[in-house]
């Protein structure tokens, strides 16, 4: 059996780029919102995109009955269409996982004709490309695996895409995400989120170091669960590439 690793990076990332250069742009607003904050509601008027700087939000989707599935994670350097100029409707409800800090960028911040704007949005098409793949693997574990599997998948992905912008210490990082928001994320109930959990902390397969964080501490064991060959599912989900400053 062949034993997967999480690589060892250098974080060199398009979010994390584009995240500097809008935060050492003097006109770019940083917004904040406290946990369990609201940003939009689905249906609203919304033709933007938002920037996470810090923090975890959910995209959702709410059945009239009042149940939730969670779409997307963003976690910090994340892109998410929220709405468009052209169909200026919010497809799903943004909400803040954590206390975040985020930017709005408006359509004409990334509508100019300068080889920058044009570079952002080379990067926003890039973003939704790989946002789509990892829903695709997401939909595939809902479809077709147990809970284990999409435990395990959602955990793997999270440390691959926080460890790509640096915000992982090895195989930690910090685990905001309640049972109950991890469970409309893996389409499961709270009590099947709790119990899988706890599987996997008597197995040895993680551990938390505090109340705030969670250790992989065996990877090969979540892959093999999760059905995720690591270095094919980084290359797919993740956006790699530097880019030019903005004007301004």
């Amino acid at each position: 059996m062949t034993v997967q690793k999480l690589p060892k990076i250098i974080p060199v990332h398009v979010q994390t780029e584009l995240t500097d250069i809008f935060l050492r742009n003097t006109r770019t607003i940083v917004n904040h919102a406290s946990q369990g904050r609201i940003l939009t509601h689905e249906s609203d008027f919304a033709d933007h995109a938002l920037l996470l700087v810090e923090g975890w939000v959910s995209l959702s989707k709410t059945l009239a009955g009042g149940e939730t599935q969670i779409i997307d994670v963003m976690l910090p350097g994340d892109f998410a269409l929220i709405g468009t100029r052209i169909t200026p409707v919010a497809a799903s409800t943004v909400e803040a996982l954590s206390d975040i800090e985020y930017i709005n960028i408006r359509p004409d911040m990334a509508n100019g004709p300068d080889s920058a704007s044009e570079s952002l949005r080379e990067i926003l098409a890039a973003s939704i490309l790989t946002t789509q793949s990892r829903t695709s693997e997401l939909l595939l574990r809902l479809g077709r695996g147990n809970a284990a599997s999409r435990i395990a998948y959602a955990l793997i992905e999270f440390h691959t895409r926080l460890q790509a912008v640096g915000r992982t210490n090895g195989s930690i990082f910090d685990f905001p995400i309640t049972q109950q928001k991890l469970g409309e994320f893996t389409g499961m109930t709270n009590v099947h989120v709790c119990r899988t959990l706890r599987r996997f902390e008597r197995e040895g397969i993680i551990a938390h170091p505090d109340a705030r964080s969670i250790e992989l501490t065996d990877v090969n064991a979540l892959c093999a669960l999760a059905d995720i060959n690591i270095d094919r599912f980084r290359e797919s989900i993740l956006v790699n590439r530097v880019v030019p400053a903005l004007a301004g």
